[in-house]
């Protein structure tokens, strides 16, 4: 019969797990890496334990405290965690393999997105700033925040006009993601380029910024500077806005959307899915 796995070991386990990502090269602030240290700080406070019970009563406690998104990602933390322990041997079976149906669950929510006068709009009101960059880059690539902003030089290759990276979100699921640059991206990094510094990242303090969870704050506050602000036309719009432009192509098949995105599961994908009438058109064979 399999030991439960203590407190003191869960502890331990975690620290090494955390401490591996990051030697690997997964960005501290992730998602993940940030489920990680939440659930972390629940084992140290609750003393929890490898008892499957115990967790799901940990996340039951975190619903007060944390909205919808981010409890769900603790939970997929936790379950990455778990696989790690499986895979290194230190215990049998996982942890938790599957959370209670709708204890995890995120309120679907409007595709809220940006239109082409607000890009023009918010390129405007940064220009001369870093955040002209990090806006054009997540527009035209559709990368989480993050993503655009820890953004190094040496994933970036000017001359096949593409970015390579993994995903922060979903790295444990894709290698890398290759994404095209369109002519403004392309035209702006070549500029940058010119005058890049001794830093990995095209943008270092941005990146710094990024890494301490600052960023999304800073974003919002040009954002009401500069009265943009529309409620849920966050950063993220840009990936939404991405993500749905992508879809509404003629052309566009969904796993080739799944990977520019970075997606773990086409699922993901459906609610940004509004086909477009050129779209219905193409594959009903009506010529105009």
């Amino acid at each position: 019969m399999e030991r439960d796995v203590t407190s003191a070991e869960m502890l331990s386990r975690l620290n090494q797990f955390i401490k591996e990502r990051e030697s690997e090269g997964a960005i501290g602030n992730n998602t993940t890496n940030w489920g990680l240290v939440k659930f972390r700080e629940g084992v140290v406070e609750n003393e929890i334990n490898g008892d499957k019970d115990e967790i799901i009563d940990y996340i039951k406690s975190i619903k007060s405290r944390y909205k919808p998104s981010s409890v769900n990602r603790i939970a997929n933390s936790i379950k990455v965690f778990s696989n790690w322990l499986k895979k290194r041997g230190y215990k049998e079976d996982d942890l938790i393999e599957k959370f209670p149906h709708k204890l995890v669950s995120v309120p679907k929510k409007p595709i809220v997105t940006f239109t082409n006068e607000d890009y023009e709009r918010l390129k405007l009101a940064a220009e001369g700033t870093s955040l002209y960059y990090l806006i054009v880059a997540g527009w035209n690539t559709g990368m989480r925040l993050i993503d655009c902003a820890t953004l190094k030089w040496k994933e970036i290759d000017l001359k096949r006009k593409v970015i390579v990276r993994k995903p922060s979100k979903t790295e444990e699921y894709e290698t890398v993601v290759e994404i095209p640059m369109s002519k403004e991206l392309y035209n702006l990094l070549s500029e940058m380029i010119l005058v890049r510094d001794s830093s990995d990242y095209l943008c270092e303090h941005l990146a710094f910024k990024a890494m301490a969870g600052d960023l999304s704050k800073h974003f919002r506050y040009f954002l009401n500077r500069n009265k943009l602000y529309d409620k849920g036309k966050t950063f993220h719009a840009f990936r939404r806005t991405a993500i749905s432009r992508w879809l509404s192509h003629p052309n566009a098949d969904i796993m080739t959307v799944r990977h520019l995105s970075g997606h773990k599961d086409v699922k993901s994908l459906i609610p940004y899915f509004h086909p477009s009438m050129d779209k219905k058109k193409l594959i009903m064979d009506i010529v105009e």
